[in-house]
């Protein structure tokens, strides 16, 4: 697939991970010479690919089509009212007729009815080589005449699986698992907190390796904005301990987030970073945070304390000392990549996790 994209013409690659996109993505980050740049959000992917447009290039921006909302502004204000090529590679999750998790059941409909609403070309890879080239030459017509962006809409299993891949290995540091950094916490608090639990894997070990409680906001999709549905929370229940269990990847999707807390300073904020330089849900393709100290960025924001640690007798200190004083706080744990395969999602619909949440929150 990447041969014959170089060959119609385009290139280089930026995006963020997509399931349904990863093993082309795995041929990409394991071959540094393809250029491949892992933007931390589908909207800087599209300012990345502006730089790479503007120089005469028609960049691949990957993403999975959750992200489109991300990019829609850019896509808007930018590649479109500049004229600036691009070709979307988009993994349709949710696709009407085949079985999803619930946050694609809206954005999965949406997706191609969206791209129309952007005027933007599109076509659906059929997943046969011999029509590939046709496709991409179409596309590319489609690019040239409007100078503006078209889209590659890839369905589920459209890519042979590469079980060969292996990624660069991250420096374990005597680290715990994440599923243990996660019952180090809960078995630290007291019961009472609010606790928001970011997207994918975090939410699964909390619900199945952690506490299960009604106290815990489980987020599905919506990545990065596990701190921002804190913060907005603490706000409300200055009363309440209010704890976030966020993941590297989200993150670094909406670090703005932290700004805004160090901002606001809310005292009763305890934001706990569970940080294994991967995205674990989307087939373990690395983050940028290998190079990024969030703990830092986290003191440069005003957080009130911001403490990073490998070892579980330090994080129950941290937890308990962040109980007792004043925060906002900042927890970042290096933890091992990778999960529990067998790992389900929580046995709750988003409807019933909001209204038992929200039942707790009304007790005295």
């Amino acid at each position: 697939m990447i041969k014959k994209l170089k060959g119609s013409g385009y290139g280089p690659f930026v995006g963020v991970p997509c399931s349904l996109l990863r093993d082309l993505l795995d041929h990409l980050l394991q071959n540094p010479a393809q250029g491949y740049i892992a933007a931390t959000s589908e909207g800087e992917a599209m300012g990345i690919a502006a730089g790479f447009s503007l120089s005469g290039r028609i960049p691949v921006v990957v993403m999975q089509n959750s992200g489109l909302g991300n990019a829609v502004n850019p896509l808007t204000s930018l590649q479109i009212v500049y004229r600036l090529p691009a070709l979307l590679l988009v993994g349709w999750r949710g696709e009407p007729g085949i079985l999803d998790e619930p946050e694609h059941i809206v954005m999965g409909p949406l997706t191609l009815g969206l791209l129309d609403l952007l005027s933007i070309p599109h076509e659906i890879l059929t997943g046969e080589e011999s029509e590939l080239d046709e496709q991409l030459s179409r596309l590319r017509k489609k690019i040239e005449e409007s100078h503006g962006p078209a889209a590659l809409i890839v369905r589920r299993d459209t890519f042979v699986k590469n079980t060969g891949t292996v990624f660069p290995k991250v420096p374990e540091e005597e680290r715990m698992t994440r599923e243990y950094a996660i019952r180090t916490v809960v078995e630290s608090l007291n019961g009472s907190e609010v606790v928001i639990s970011s997207t994918g894997k975090i939410s699964r070990e909390l619900y199945y390796k952690g506490r299960e409680s009604k106290t815990n906001f489980y987020m599905v999709g919506s990545m990065g904005c596990a701190l921002a549905i804190g913060l907005g929370l603490s706000r409300q229940y200055p009363d309440k301990k209010v704890v976030i269990l966020d993941g590297d990847g989200a993150v670094l999707m909406k670090m703005g987030s932290m700004a805004t807390v160090g901002h606001y300073r809310p005292t009763n904020l305890i934001h706990i970073i569970f940080d294994n330089e991967t995205y674990d849900s989307t087939g373990g393709q690395p983050t940028v945070s290998a190079t990024v100290r969030l703990e830092r960025v986290a003191t440069e924001c005003g957080y009130a304390t911001a403490d990073r640690t490998i070892k579980a007798e330090a994080l129950r200190e941290c937890v308990e000392m962040a109980l007792k004083t004043p925060g906002p706080h900042c927890i970042l744990v290096k933890v091992r990549p990778g999960a529990d395969k067998n790992l389900g999602r929580p046995q709750l619909t988003p409807e019933e996790i909001k209204e038992r949440f929200m039942n707790f929150l009304k007790e005295e």
